[in-house]
């Protein structure tokens, strides 16, 4: 995971992300690689962008099975991953293909607030 986590950071580091939409991009992509480590148990490949205030991320692997969020333990050490990217993502999905799925999620930059008075 720690790849895909640098992959990430040095991807947007060339962009004018926030450091803040960087920081859940980066934690997002490593949570969706190690459940591809932990249930896919196939190679992955990242692809991950910054346009028009937004980021886009996809984590393809070579299993068709689409993943499900679990009820997980108090107690339990894993299982909370899809969680994170349903609280954290913008929107986010899966698709399957001919060789397995993608799991892809958008974040958006926040926008001004209209109390501000900008």
């Amino acid at each position: 995971m720690g790849e895909a986590r640098r992959f990430v950071r040095d991807a947007l580091a060339e962009t004018d992300a926030p450091p803040d939409l960087v920081d859940s991009a980066v934690l997002l992509v490593s949570e969706l690689a190690t459940n591809v480590t932990l249930h896919a148990r196939t190679e992955l490949r990242v692809t991950i962008r910054f346009d028009d205030g937004q980021v886009w991320a996809e984590v393809k692997d070579w299993n068709s099975r689409i993943p499900q969020a679990c009820m997980t333990p108090t107690d339990a050490t894993t299982g909370r991953g899809l969680a994170l990217v349903e609280a954290i993502a913008s929107r986010w999905g899966t698709e399957r293909d001919g060789e397995g799925k993608t799991v892809w999620f958008m974040l958006e930059v926040d926008p001004p607030s209209a109390s501000n008075g900008k």
